[in-house]
């Protein structure tokens, strides 16, 4: 079996299936039945009946596994099962031929594929770089000609893994500063999830999360804060990796608005420690939507970023500036301090700068960069910004680039002279 297949996310059963059980309730959730309850009910069977199902390897008896194959929309191959064992008489032609049979199979072996080669480039290392970007976008646009071909039982499946696509190519297009490209392809990430047939709430979820997380890079406060309401919607039927990044987005994305202490900075609080208290009950399982995964890392460093902005309030960076340069304006200690504490705690969880420069290490780096500037720590904060900068090339992270641009702006306007801002803006071509 291929470390990539599509089965990987689920334990191995019998047969070289996946674990049933893990599939039941993996798509049971996924489709917004969140207890074993509720979708008893739905199956006209008692909770012990759906807990039996759920802890079978594999399921012997194949009228149930067809029936929950048809009302949870598994993918027939993950139940051992073929489109012809779950379609009706009058879908499928009266003799069925050997070129329907491996057309049939050659649908299931296609759709692994695809999920493959999204799965591998989001793990790459060079996910970003030229030359993959271009493969994937091939990759992308095949997947657009196969869809309107697909059987009309797996038009959900084509359509949830296009959407997906989508998802990552905006990401794609965002580290390269291809602002307009990236908002297409998270525009169409969020039509084509909602265009399903039955609605799966995790995907809609991640396309409005990461449509969120579009316009927040691209300084659309207002739009950030609509789309990640839309994910809050759905992130109580989530599971906990989509959760609790959709509830840290949603406190960084609302701290912009908390000028003032008050309701809405315990509610950013309040979304953090939410966060904290889904990695405490139960580790998250993995999960194939996110670009960046779930993780205390994720926690710590995004609370960190939460803290720095109180400590000195602002919303933009000529903001920040006018407040660093205004020396009756001095930054809150406290808040100086446990930003500092979440960040050092986030390194634990992130390790080493070296050897493996990552997208991660960037963004860490960034943040770190952007600490020591609220600190007025001038000198530090470019010799930080030097090795995001690094970690950004590494990454071939335009998007990465961009923001250490950014930082040596204000460090520009605010040190001029120091020989590491200097050398950053040599660094950075500004000479």
């Amino acid at each position: 079996m291929s470390t990539l297949s599509r089965y990987e996310k689920y334990r191995p059963g019998r047969y070289g299936l996946p674990h049933m059980g893990d599939v039941f309730t993996d798509h049971r959730l996924k489709a917004g039945w969140t207890s074993q309850d509720i979708f008893a009910k739905v199956c006209g069977v008692d909770k012990q009946t759906v807990a039996y199902w759920e802890s079978q390897e594999y399921l012997s008896e194949m009228d149930r596994r067809i029936f929950l194959c048809k009302l949870l929309k598994i993918s027939p191959s993950l139940l051992g099962l073929t489109w012809r064992s779950v379609l009706s008489d009058d879908q499928i032609p009266r003799y069925i031929t050997d070129t329907e049979y491996r057309a049939e199979l050659l649908e299931e072996n296609t759709y692994g594929l695809y999920e493959d080669i999204l799965s591998f480039t989001k793990t790459s290392p060079q996910k970003y770089s030229e030359e993959t970007a271009y493969r994937f976008y091939k990759h992308q646009q095949e997947l657009e000609r196969i869809i309107p071909h697909a059987s009309s039982f797996s038009q959900d499946s084509w359509k949830d893994l296009l959407s997906r696509y989508y998802q990552h190519s905006a990401f794609i297009a965002q580290h390269h500063k291809k602002d307009d490209l990236a908002l297409s392809y998270a525009n169409k990430a969020v039509d084509m999830a909602i265009s399903l047939e039955c609605e799966d709430v995790e995907i809609v979820g991640s396309a409005y999360y990461k449509r969120a997380r579009i316009h927040l890079v691209q300084g659309d406060h207002v739009l950030a804060k609509e789309n990640i309401q839309e994910a809050l919607k759905k992130a109580g039927k989530a599971r906990p990796s989509l959760k609790g990044s959709t509830y840290l987005l949603a406190a960084e994305i609302h701290s912009l608005y908390a000028s003032q202490e008050g309701e809405l900075r315990r509610q950013c609080h309040e979304w953090q420690n939410d966060a904290v208290n889904l990695l405490y009950k139960k580790k998250p399982e993995s999960d194939d939507t996110f670009v960046v995964g779930f993780s205390l890392y994720a926690v710590h460093h995004e609370r960190a970023k939460t803290l720095m902005r109180f400590a000195l309030f602002h919303t933009s960076n000529d903001e920040l500036v006018e407040r660093l340069k205004d020396k009756y304006v001095r930054a809150d200690a406290a808040l100086l301090l446990d930003a500092r504490n979440s960040l050092s705690a986030a390194k634990k969880h992130l390790g080493s700068l070296q050897p493996t420069l990552t997208t991660g290490h960037m963004n860490f780096a960034i943040t770190e960069a952007r600490l020591l500037l609220v600190e007025k720590e001038y000198e530090q904060s470019a010799k930080l910004a030097k090795k995001a900068l690094i970690a950004a090339c590494a990454s071939n992270s335009a998007k990465g680039v961009r923001e250490v641009g950014e930082i040596h702006t204000i460090l520009n306007e605010l040190a001029p002279q120091n020989p590491y801002v200097c050398n950053l803006g040599v660094e950075l071509g500004r000479f």
